[in-house]
């Protein structure tokens, strides 16, 4: 890690005290590399770590107006502060250099990574993604923006990284190599961050700045690159994608046969494009087919990712408080497509300034009736003939249950984030699980 020596010479502020801020401050800190610690909050998450563990950090925080980010060399800002923002923009305009954790972890890394972004199914492809790889008996290190801080990664030996990367992570990425990487999908997501559609699809192309082998959808054009010719994954269509043969149906590469479908446990349309995906995405590394047969045949899923969390008199409980956005849901209603005209959608929450237009189709496909809640549930009324407005996601548990009826299934897939209620979409989710529970007394 020769950056290192390069870093001990500069005036470096570390911008944001939230769980990336302080996992970049601790990572400085191990490496005697002292810096100023700012927060536009008056008491940060991190200000009594910080207080107690690194007394020799200057903090300063309050308005960023007054932190003099200008006469930092560098300053290394969390993904949640936006580059936009009226302070860190001025610094950048002075010479600044402003990036993040997975740029300074790109500058230190020398062993082989895969990347994944997407607007969805980030989380379960680099999960599944990992289990291969350990299955195949390598040391594997899972990280980005889920599991473990990737600087923190840098301090064990690993053969290769999985990294989950947001459109955040990715605005302040320059020098990220990957042995293979992949936009799963765009739609419509943090409209609330980006001037358009188009700056939200530039941001997440970043990922294919350096990359070996570029995977993309190829039934989402926007996660296309003219970069360089690439591997394409689709159900249907693709240079990875599902055969049929005797009646039983296969993931295939190239129009060779791999695997049964059926020694996926998890199922649905998504999670058999999950499992392509990661096929293609592993396959620079030549691993036995027995690795993807164990892990898919172990992967049980992730919390809060259509989760089927009960099932009593006769109606199934599935949580997909993950669902943040409208491609999300969409995504969600088209696994549980054998459901056609028996689900009961509850919606809402803040749709962060996102089209609703898309769900229109779906709803009236898939939907007996939707229950919206929270602060945008209004917006979703009219999408829907059999739509209802209630003030809390317990009145909408307890209407979806009394209207549904044996064979009907009632799901939990907002569209929105869950900021305007809940702390997150896990605890969204969990509480979602409390009130079904509730349900079976």
């Amino acid at each position: 890690m020769q950056y290192l020596k390069v870093l001990k010479n500069k005036k470096i502020t570390v911008l944001g005290l939230g769980v990336t801020g302080l996992g970049i401050v601790r990572f400085l800190l191990s490496h005697q590399i002292i810096p100023k610690v700012v927060d536009s909050r008056a008491v940060p998450p991190g200000a009594d770590w910080l207080a107690d563990n690194a007394p020799e950090c200057e903090a300063v925080f309050g308005p960023l107006a007054e932190a003099g980010l200008s006469y930092a060399e560098m300053v290394i800002i969390s993904p949640g502060i936006a580059l936009y923002e009226s302070s860190v923009a001025h610094a950048i305009a002075q010479g600044v250099e402003v990036i993040g954790d997975i740029e300074l972890f790109a500058r230190l890394n020398t062993t082989p990574v895969v990347a994944v972004t997407g607007s969805n199914g980030k989380s379960t492809v680099v999960s599944l993604a990992t289990e291969v790889c350990k299955a195949a008996g390598l040391k594997v290190g899972l990280g980005g923006n889920i599991g473990t801080s990737v600087l923190a990664l840098l301090d064990e030996s690993h053969d290769v990284y999985v990294l989950e990367l947001s459109s955040f992570q990715l605005e302040t990425t320059e020098s990220l190599v990957c042995r293979s990487a992949m936009i799963l999908n765009i739609t419509e997501d943090h409209m609330d961050r980006y001037p358009n559609f188009a700056g939200y699809c530039a941001a997440k192309q970043r990922i294919y700045k350096h990359v070996e082998q570029l995977v993309f959808n190829a039934d989402d054009e926007n996660t296309f690159s003219d970069r360089t010719q690439g591997i394409s994954v689709s159900v249907d269509s693709g240079d990875y994608r599902v055969l049929t043969d005797n009646d039983t149906a296969y993931f295939s590469a190239h129009g060779e046969v791999l695997l049964p479908v059926n020694s996926l446990r998890v199922v649905g349309r998504h999670n058999q494009f999950n499992a392509l995906a990661v096929m293609a995405l592993l396959a620079p590394f030549n691993l036995p087919i027995e690795s993807f047969k164990h892990a898919f045949k172990s992967f049980k899923g992730l919390e809060h990712r259509c989760q089927l969390v009960a099932e009593f008199q006769g109606v199934r409980y599935f949580n997909d408080s993950k669902a943040t956005n409208v491609g999300a849901t969409v995504a969600a209603l088209e696994s549980l497509a054998r459901e056609q005209g028996k689900i009961l959608l509850i919606l809402g929450g803040d749709a962060k300034g996102a089209d609703l237009k898309p769900l229109i189709v779906p709803l009236q496909r898939y939907c007996k009736a939707i229950f919206c809640f929270g602060q945008d549930g209004e917006q979703f009324l009219a999408l829907h003939e059999q739509a209802f407005l209630v003030d809390s996601l317990d009145a909408a548990v307890q209407q979806a249950s009394a209207l549904s009826c044996n064979g009907d299934s009632v799901l939990l897939a907002p569209a929105c984030a869950s900021i305007d209620m809940y702390a997150n979409y896990m605890v969204r989710g969990e509480a979602f699980c409390n009130l079904v529970a509730e349900l079976k007394g």
